[in-house]
């Protein structure tokens, strides 16, 4: 809870705006009920109050009586100063200070309000904007291990529960405490004796309070796990739409959605129970407290020790309370679910990306191209390990194929190279300059990467091909398209290359979509591409044509091919065969098949057993 308002206070002009208007609630509250006492004494003429301790016929202690009976209209004086009006004008007066009151209390309540619904809204603007660019900046590993629902739902149903809490709850916490303050000086002004009883019952509340928040801080934060859960469901059931329906699983997805949903639901009906429970559980103190403060005040009134008017404002005032305390009770209800939400929140906040610039990293000038791998190790898992002991080396402009069985290490190999991860053991160089050594942003601006797994973006065509790039004429993105061989496909969209493709590219097929990922590589113009599976989708014309682009453009570049069609790679300048890990074989096309016992060759024959009669 300190740490929400910690992040309150931090919006210092807006905050305090609030604080004054609600000062200026509290304030008029105060005065409202306070007005029972002259509307009592003054217009219905009630005798005033005498002290039956110090009743006699002297008339200095007669005059001691007078004197209590002054201190009674003692918290209402300096307004009747300030408006200038007599106390024998004072009945006439009331109606016209009601009034004055109502507007003034308005006025401070809509001020105080807003004020705190824009407090609420920057901090969470801030947090919700702070969120996403620490996730943007995470390292791979941490995608690999979080989910998308669980995210989506921190950066949307947490902060939203935040700012819930910080606009309207928090606001409440300020402004009903400010006049429960108000409304405590008066009590006390009023008469102490009968406030005491007051002191002595409400303490009773706070240690069934401490217990009602920490349960709905406990369980708020299931609540908004199960919300995650619900979030990830959705996710993946959407973006696998056609998994599903291809297997006829509706039925078994929505048992999971139900199951999930009754969770959610029955974690939300505790919520409910404990802070409804608390509800009436603060009504009962209430009417406990009215019931002893009438039994002592009508014996009071009885003695003469106060006017029926101190009683009635006393009263008004214990039972105008009720309504500060019930919001009160409600916002720290608020605020205690909200706060399970900050510290899950603060969990992704304080995950340290594993991928960052070292002290005093350098800007990767213009590079040739040329890398070295030496003695690279590398493991997701520790004493598990993916890749061991590599070691190679790749000219500038050469085609380096990387070829293997599935799980063999290629993929994790070409993702040390851009740092999505980091090697384990070993170096890696760029024209002999330490990867560790150069900003992130350097390294990865000058290198090109297509995958297997495609990622479009709902936009247009022309902006996932420019992806990145600001200001790229229409000719250069053509150009691209042209090499990539999709310009042609592109213009019978129907607005071309101003075409939304939806959400992934789901108005094209999976082979135009790698066309079209292959073409926003182009245009990046990287001195190192790396394609990963990059023509495992496309039919055997458009990988054809592709092949010959692909033999035009990648001589002016370092290029990594991972492919398991070897028909794609048999001009690449250096085969690497990549098995559990290791480097095991390494050359050309035709040197690793001339190693009959070689995995190269096993590949080779089982794409290709034709060729393989026909050499016997």
């Amino acid at each position: 809870m300190f740490d929400l308002l910690k992040l309150t206070l931090r919006e210092k002009k807006w905050v305090t705006l609030a604080l004054l208007a609600t000062l200026g609630v509290a304030f008029f509250t105060t005065v409202f009920v306070n007005l029972v006492q002259p509307v009592i004494d003054e217009m219905f003429g009630a005798a005033p109050a005498v002290k039956i301790e110090a009743r006699t016929d002297s008339p200095a202690q007669s005059a001691s009586g007078d004197i209590r009976t002054e201190a009674k209209t003692r918290i209402l004086d300096p307004l009747w100063k300030l408006l200038k009006i007599e106390k024998q004008d004072i009945a006439q007066s009331l109606p016209w200070v009601i009034v004055a009151v109502f507007f003034g209390k308005g006025l401070f309540t809509f001020l105080s309000s807003f004020s705190m619904k824009a407090v609420g809204n920057r901090i969470v603007k801030r947090m919700r904007d702070d969120l996403y660019a620490h996730i943007l900046r995470q390292s791979s590993g941490f995608f690999d291990r979080a989910t998308t629902g669980d995210l989506m739902s921190r950066l949307t149903n947490d902060v939203d529960r935040i700012q819930q809490a910080v606009g309207t709850a928090m606001s409440d916490l300020i402004e009903e405490s400010m006049i429960m303050v108000g409304l405590l000086v008066s009590v006390f002004l009023i008469d102490w004796s009968s406030a005491m009883v007051v002191f002595v019952i409400t303490p009773l509340a706070v240690v069934p309070m401490i217990a009602f928040s920490r349960q709905l801080k406990k369980q708020g934060r299931k609540s908004q796990e199960r919300m995650s859960e619900i979030y990830n469901l959705i996710h993946e059931t959407v973006s696998g739409n056609r998994i599903v329906k291809a297997f006829t699983m509706e039925g078994f997805e929505l048992r999971k959605f139900l199951k999930k949903s009754w969770r959610y639901y029955r974690i939300n009906l505790k919520l409910a129970w404990i802070s409804s429970l608390s509800s009436p559980f603060m009504e009962f103190l209430g009417g406990a407290v009215a019931a002893a403060v009438l039994y002592v005040g009508s014996q009071r009134v009885s003695k003469g020790l106060i006017s029926p008017g101190d009683f009635g404002a006393f009263l008004a005032v214990i039972f105008v309370m009720f309504t500060p305390i019930k919001r009160l009770n409600r916002a720290y209800n608020t605020v205690y679910q909200a706060v399970a939400c900050y510290d899950r929140v603060q969990d992704v906040l304080k995950v340290i990306p594993e991928i960052q610039d070292r002290p005093g990293a350098a800007p990767l000038p213009a590079i040739e191209g040329r890398v070295t791998f030496d003695r690279v190790g590398f493991s997701y898992v520790p004493d598990r390990p993916v890749l061991t002991d590599v070691s190679f080396e790749v000219q500038p402009r050469q085609t380096v194929a990387l070829v293997g069985l599935s799980g063999a290490g290629k993929t994790t190999l070409v993702s040390l190279i851009g740092r999505f991860y980091e090697a384990g053991s070993g170096t890696i160089t760029i024209d002999g300059i330490n990867i560790r050594n150069v900003t992130v942003h350097s390294l990865r601006s000058q290198i090109g990467l297509v995958t297997q797994e495609i990622v479009l973006f709902n936009d247009s065509v022309r902006a996932n091909i420019a992806y990145g790039l600001d200001d790229v004429p229409l000719e250069r993105i053509v150009e691209s398209a042209r090499a990539a061989e999709c310009h042609d496909f592109i213009c019978e969209l129907p607005h071309g290359y101003d075409t939304l493709i939806g959400e992934r590219g789901g108005i094209l097929s999976v082979g135009q979509r790698q066309r079209l990922a292959l073409a926003r590589a182009l245009l990046k113009d990287p001195p190192i591409l790396i394609l990963d599976e990059a023509t495992s989708s496309l039919d055997s014309e458009s990988e054809r044509l592709i092949q010959q682009a692909l033999n035009r453009i990648l001589k002016n570049r370092t290029t990594f091919i991972i492919a398991h069609r070897l028909s794609t790679i048999r001009s690449a300048d250096m085969i690497l065969v990549v098995d559990a890990g290791r480097i095991v074989e390494s050359g050309t096309h035709d040197e690793l098949l001339r190693r009959t016992r070689g995995i190269y060759r096993k590949l080779h024959d089982l794409q290709f057993p034709e060729e393989q009669e026909n050499g016997g």
